[in-house]
């Protein structure tokens, strides 16, 4: 039942789903560890009017925290709600984003599936508004997600009390905010010393965090000092005057949540870091993506020069060129 988050359907939630009795309302929620779909309360009342606001007013006391909901109107009649907030966090987001299929399969037999957003959507008469539109109807989860990812400076606009990380900045083009470490040691990038920056996401802080910096780090040494991260990094490293190789690992055994937010971040961060870097006459003209670091092609950082004469030395001696072997693809 898994999809591409891993995470499952617990039959916990399996059993609380068919017990679900009329004018119902079944809240779901992802466990803390991000494992499975669990029950996390059960709501009754006498009719659904006010099942609806006991409904808002237990979720308004979340607020912004996603929730899947099953709706009970009778016995074989059951409606599927997804409620992910536009200023909810971006992980939480993308985690029950990638997982709705994998909980409408395990439920079975849904008769209507609506997706909100805001709290005021989250009554009876505009409940019975989507799910009797049968023309355009609400954008599905999936399809907000995405929206909103691909236009995060939408964020700002929102009229929450609360101001997130994620929000405080203007009409960003990356997912994350670098820190001011990291940031720093960015702007000072000169194109002349060899130097290699890595860092992360801090999911917690929702922000781009300086890992490491070192000046002087030579192609041969590049791996050594990138080993140092047990989960996914990106790294910037100047490997020629001018010239810079943007480098996205993700080793294996990292986390699969952390797998999707690194590689759904990676393409805007090198956009974003290009304009960056411009003005100051440096180019980032290579872009690595790998598992493990022993698969990153050192070859492809060595000077040209160096790499015709040491071709062309070896080719002369022995009469013969013999490729460096790729390795294995990774599974």
């Amino acid at each position: 039942m898994s999809t591409q988050s891993g995470i499952t359907v617990s039959p916990e939630l399996i059993e609380a789903s068919k017990d679900l009795s009329t004018n119902s309302a079944l809240i779901i929620k992802i466990s803390s560890d991000s494992t499975a779909l669990i029950p996390s309360k059960t709501l009754t009342s006498s009719n659904l009017s006010s099942l609806f606001t006991d409904l808002n007013n237990h979720i308004s006391s979340e607020f912004p925290e996603p929730s899947y909901i099953v709706i009970s109107h009778g016995t074989d009649d059951k409606s599927f709600v997804s409620f992910i907030p536009d200023v909810s966090q971006l992980r939480a987001k993308m985690l029950y984003a990638s997982t709705r299929n994998t909980l409408i399969s395990g439920l079975g037999s849904l008769n209507a599936k609506v997706a909100f957003t805001e709290l005021e959507e989250l009554t009876l008469d505009h409940f019975h508004q989507c799910i009797n539109d049968t023309t355009t109807g609400p954008l599905t989860e999936d399809e907000k997600v995405l929206q909103d990812m691909n236009n995060v400076a939408s964020f700002n606009n929102h009229g929450f009390k609360k101001e997130l990380v994620s929000m405080n900045h203007e009409k960003s083009d990356i997912l994350y905010q670098f820190d001011d470490e990291l940031n720093q040691h960015l702007e000072s990038l000169s194109g002349k010393d060899s130097k290699l920056v890595s860092f992360v996401i801090d999911l917690k802080d929702e922000l781009l965090k300086l890992q490491k910096a070192e000046t002087g780090v030579k192609v041969n040494q590049l791996v050594r000092n990138l080993e140092q991260s047990n989960g996914p990094q990106y790294a910037i490293y100047n490997y020629q005057p001018g010239k810079l190789a943007f480098i996205y690992s993700c080793p294996s055994g990292s986390a699969v949540k952390d797998r999707m937010i690194y590689a759904a971040s990676k393409n805007s961060l090198i956009n974003h870091l290009k304009d960056k870097i411009s003005a100051a006459g440096l180019v980032i003209d290579k872009n690595f993506e790998v598992g493990d670091l022993d698969e990153l092609e050192l070859s492809e950082l060595e000077p040209e020069v160096e790499a015709a004469s040491t071709a062309s030395s070896s080719a002369s001696s022995s009469g013969l060129k013999f490729n460096k072997p790729k390795g294995p693809r990774r599974r």
